[in-house]
């Protein structure tokens, strides 16, 4: 099987450029003709669409909520973004959002790892196992937020030397939110059923394409299916198969959109036992076809 497509910078912004208006006050402007999409870029919402589709990208993503908020999906989890909440999205998540609120406003630093230099590598090995955003207290966010202005303020100018200048800017803003979430890991006194809830995520991530039964999952774990079911019931308060369920329609929902894959061979991907099987399974979590869905996307 060929290497799965990943959206790069210009197709990212394609897909979400309603979400960004001509002249921005703040960041530079998608649609002007000298816009250049290199390795980092800052963005500004227009406070307009509330849905996005799930996409996994080859860039690094990096989300200061001024006001409102969101659902954001990435992965198998769900986080209730809010006004001065700080998050890093990374390269080959599957995220999407959904419920924006009204007027909401982000700040977005969009970034390839080539920008960083590798002796971060530990850095953004960090960020990539803690996908967690941060509800930054107000002295936090305001030291975050004058440097998203900082670097909008270097792309804008562009002076000698303004790309090391930013880089070091975005150094100090995944160290400060590094920061922010080792001390939430620090607060947090981890309980047996916590322990299990986070290692269950964790295993659909690396093997939802093979297992997809709550029983497979406990085995893994050593531990019964009803206690796996009673202690993810029990912390997050869905039935343990829903969040399998979840992050397969998830891949199913992006292969479907960005890959070239027919549908059988998305189904054999996906171990599925047959098309139909697939085609039973989507519509039962959908609502419609694999087809459908994929015409209504490319309408």
């Amino acid at each position: 099987m060929k290497n799965l497509p990943l959206i790069s910078i210009e197709q990212t912004l394609s897909t979400y450029k309603n979400l960004h208006s001509k002249n921005p006050s703040f960041g530079m402007d998608i649609y002007n003709t000298d816009f250049n999409t290199e390795n980092f870029f800052i963005l500004e919402n227009n406070g307009k669409g509330s849905k996005g589709i799930p996409i996994k990208t080859t860039h690094y993503a990096c989300i200061l909520t001024l006001k409102g908020g969101s659902l954001r999906h990435v992965n198998q989890f769900n986080y209730k973004i809010t006004a001065h909440s700080l998050q890093l999205l990374i390269p080959e998540s599957i995220h999407s959002f959904e419920d924006t609120e009204p007027d909401s406003k982000f700040l977005v630093l969009i970034f390839n790892r080539i920008f960083l230099a590798d002796e971060l590598e530990v850095l953004l090995s960090f960020h990539n196992k803690n996908l967690q955003p941060v509800d930054l207290g107000m002295i936090e966010f305001n030291n975050v937020l004058n440097l998203y202005k900082q670097l909008n303020i270097e792309y804008k100018n562009a002076k000698t030397d303004y790309k090391e200048v930013a880089k070091h800017l975005l150094i100090q803003v995944l160290y400060i939110l590094k920061r922010e979430k080792l001390a939430n890991l620090k607060d947090e006194i981890q309980n047996r059923p916590q322990k299990i809830t986070n290692q269950f995520l964790s295993l659909i991530e690396d093997n939802f394409k093979e297992h997809k039964s709550v029983k497979e999952y406990a085995n893994i774990l050593n531990i019964t299916p009803k206690h796996l079911s009673e202690t993810i019931k029990e912390c997050l308060g869905k039935p343990a198969l829903s969040f399998i369920h979840i992050r397969v329609i998830k891949e199913m929902q992006y292969l479907l959109c960005y890959s070239e894959m027919s549908i059988k061979q998305i189904s054999s991907y996906l171990n599925f036992e047959n098309s139909s099987a697939f085609g039973r399974f989507f519509k039962r979590n959908e609502g419609l076809s694999p087809k459908e869905y994929q015409l209504r996307f490319h309408d």
